[in-house]
């Protein structure tokens, strides 16, 4: 451990190991919330964040990028490097998780990547009241347990569904088991329709929704080859993901 800090919300540690791995947890007997190899920063460590990037399959062009969740601020950074000319607003709850991301992993804003400390439910409120649009949504908000409940409410997608715009990517990270996951696919369901869900390695899932249905799998293929010269000096291949994405079941009949 090479610090640690209470704050208001949780208990923040930062580990490394004897092969150059960098990692924020919340709480020892906690998974780990994010990783960098310290010898090679442009790889990404877990599994779920490449997931996440696979929204860039569904998203023709993006120009703006709404995060809800930092950690340790890799997917922010990594969408940075990318393209410099995405715009980027990334909504964190807890001030000390901004402080460590900037101390400890290297996240760093600019004119066009945005920090906000705020709870994502008043953010995004705030952005639709403004009109705000975005052409990618990353859900990858988590306490120490799970992710916070006012955050999984049809509501709440509701409020995201209406900040995208007509071609917009929804991608939210879960997990694979458990008691809710079933009504996860439900609720999501209630407001996109039609989900892909990548499952990964770990146990993370990936569910993936586009504003007006999804497109036609072609099209996906197509997407992840032209991002693949990009993105494959992150680690993230489409030959690794696209055999993971599956339609999502029919969720009918469980309550959302």
């Amino acid at each position: 451990t090479i610090y640690q800090e209470k704050s208001l919300y949780r208990n923040i540690l930062v580990v490394e190991s004897d092969d150059g791995y960098r990692c924020m947890k919340f709480g020892r007997l906690h998974a780990r919330q994010t990783c960098i190899h310290l010898a090679q920063p442009q790889r990404l460590v877990l599994n779920y964040t490449k997931g996440l990037l696979a929204a860039l399959y569904m998203a023709p062009a993006p120009r703006k990028v709404l995060i809800i969740g930092l950690g340790g601020g890799v997917l922010p950074m990594t969408l940075r490097a990318l393209d410099a000319q995405l715009e980027i607003d990334t909504v964190e709850l807890d001030p000390a998780v901004v402080k460590v991301a900037r101390s400890h992993f290297r996240y760093q804003e600019d004119a066009r990547l945005r920090t906000h400390v705020q709870d994502a439910r008043v953010f995004v409120r705030q952005q639709q009241r403004r009109g705000a649009a975005y052409d990618v949504v990353l859900v990858d908000a988590f306490d120490r347990d799970y992710i916070p409940e006012h955050l999984l409410t049809r509501e709440f997608l509701q409020q995201l569904h209406s900040l995208l715009t007509p071609s917009g990517v929804l991608a939210a990270n879960t997990f694979t088991a458990g008691a809710l996951s079933r009504h996860e696919a439900a609720t999501y369901q209630a407001v996109f329709g039609q989900l892909y869900q990548l499952e990964l390695a770990g146990g993370n899932r990936i569910l993936l929704a586009r504003r007006d249905g999804l497109p036609a799998w072609v099209q996906v293929q197509q997407q992840a080859q032209r991002w693949e010269p990009q993105l494959a000096g992150w680690g993230v291949f489409s030959a690794q993901l696209l055999p993971r994405f599956r339609l999502q079941a029919s969720a009918a009949g469980v309550r959302v």
